[in-house]
């Protein structure tokens, strides 16, 4: 047998097997679709599930944890390994909910047994915990996110696919754990005195919204009141100069106000916010006074302004862009919490601009796509673990969602003419996507903003991956694209 003939033979068993698999994840969703609709679980309008979305955090931090082992934390790697647990968890859940939606039904901890032991035997044999320590940081993130879970697709129906419920509570899981596991058990400590106080600070305004939205919840129909919202805030604010008294110090207002003011360069980077946040601010009242409901296109106008923030942060400041990043996903929480909580005149204000400005994914109990935005642009802040000289990968939200989501959504609505099979999105829009993407690393490095080996090529690659993701899935794109990008890079690392 000749060798074109062999090759031939082997594209056609790969063909005949990517065929069979594909037919079989395709089965398994519409199996688990029929068996959500049986037990009257209504989940956010969508084609899919998005059952892959539950790999792509653990993937995230298991890659980091695997190429950069020197760079990163115990803290990091601890996460790491817990997050496997999780994505075992999930693989578990949907075998689970393929059969019978019973596992979101009834009180059913066999998964949660076995997925426990895959991060307590990582945690105790590769990173050297203690055994019991393992064991119990692995149940209860476990337990948690199993529970969390639950909570997302039944009390809040229409608000989650299956795969962005997996995504948004393993966040909150590992966020909980890196809280819990910095503050009170001193893991990961900070050597780094800046960022010491950077993350003090923004835990110190994250406990406080906390504070205030887990208030808001327990108020009854005549507790719903300016007074009353007034008080709730005080009694926070109080909390907040208590934890920074004790974190920062007796001078922590004055330190605070030093940090952000006494440097030139900050206080421009600082106005330069303060200026899109006011653009932003007098847009939607105008949009919301008018009552003019917002098109896809007009919408992206926030995707551009919030990427001049966070593009500008990362290239000059990185830790005053941390910390400022805190600051507003604070604020976006709180502005969420304010508008379900019906104390008048604020949550009827923020509901008629919620109108005006949302999207056909904004069906459910919560307006998740703004809040997906703002944490897609800010999550790699987070989940790259070292800011210095990795400032390509702290870009993969402002790249993919920012400037290749808004391109695509632009030149996609006025050109394009070819379409991804029967859905909106189109070739040409995917195009755009990635040049726009590639145009912006080529200006980043025309005027010597970052230096990164091999930066246009990977950014390609990226930019090629997301694009192509962003055409082909129902997904929100916020939420899924920055993990995918921040993946691609990773795939790329070799070039770096």
């Amino acid at each position: 047998m000749d060798r074109s003939k062999l090759s031939l033979i082997i594209k056609g068993l790969f063909k005949q097997m990517d065929t069979k698999i594909l037919r079989i994840l395709v089965s398994i969703d519409e199996q688990i679709t029929k068996n959500l609709k049986d037990g009257n679980i209504v989940t956010r309008p969508s084609s899919t599930n998005g059952l892959w979305s539950c790999v792509l955090l653990p993937a995230v931090l298991v890659s980091y944890s695997t190429l950069y082992n020197q760079n990163v934390s115990e803290l990091y790697i601890f996460l790491a390994y817990i997050s496997i647990g999780l994505a075992s968890y999930s693989f578990l859940f949907i075998i689970f909910i393929s059969v019978s939606c019973s596992v979101l039904k009834e009180n059913i901890y066999g998964g949660c047994t076995a997925s426990t032991l895959v991060s307590s035997l990582l945690l105790y044999a590769v990173q050297g915990q203690d055994l019991m320590f393992s064991l119990v940081w692995s149940t209860a993130a476990v337990m948690s996110y199993s529970a969390l879970m639950k909570i997302a697709l039944i009390v809040y129906p229409k608000t989650f696919t299956i795969g962005e419920a997996m995504i948004v509570t393993q966040s909150i899981v590992l966020f909980s754990i890196t809280t819990v596991g910095k503050y009170f058990y001193n893991m990961g400590a900070e050597d780094d005195v800046e960022m010491k106080f950077i993350n003090d600070v923004i835990f110190t305004i994250l406990s406080s919204v906390g504070i205030i939205v887990a208030a808001i919840c327990i108020l009854d129909e005549t507790q719903k009141t300016l007074s009353v919202l007034t008080y709730i805030i005080c009694v926070a604010g109080t909390y907040a100069l208590m934890i920074l008294h004790v974190k920062v110090g007796v001078d922590c207002i004055l330190r605070l106000a030093e940090y952000i003011l006494l440097d030139t360069d900050r206080v421009l980077l600082f106005l330069f916010w303060l200026g899109c946040a006011v653009i932003s601010a007098c847009v939607i009242l105008v949009r919301t006074h008018l009552k003019v409901k917002a098109s896809t296109v007009t919408r992206k106008t926030f995707h551009i302004l919030g990427s001049l923030v966070f593009l500008s942060g990362i290239l000059y400041n990185i830790r005053l862009m941390t910390l400022a990043a805190g600051f507003g996903f604070g604020l976006v929480i709180l502005l969420e919490a304010l508008r379900k909580s019906g104390i008048e005149p604020i949550s009827s204000s923020l509901q008629s601009a919620f109108n005006v400005y949302s999207d056909e994914k904004d069906v459910g109990s919560f307006a998740m796509t703004p809040i997906y935005l703002y944490v897609g642009l800010a999550c790699p802040l987070i989940l790259v673990p070292v800011h210095q000289g990795y400032e390509l990968e702290l870009l993969s939200g402002v790249l993919s969602i920012g400037i290749g989501d808004t391109a695509a959504s632009w030149f996609g609505s006025k050109f394009g003419m070819n379409q991804w099979g029967t859905g909106p999105k189109t070739y040409e829009g995917t195009v755009f996507n990635i040049l726009s993407q590639v145009a912006l690393m080529y200006v980043i490095e025309l005027f010597g903003l970052m230096s990164v080996n091999n930066a246009m090529l990977r950014v390609a690659i990226a930019a090629g991956v997301s694009g192509i993701v962003e055409a082909k899935i129902d997904q929100v794109d916020n939420l899924i694209l920055p993990l995918v990008t921040l993946i691609s890079f990773q795939a790329t690392w070799i070039l770096c």
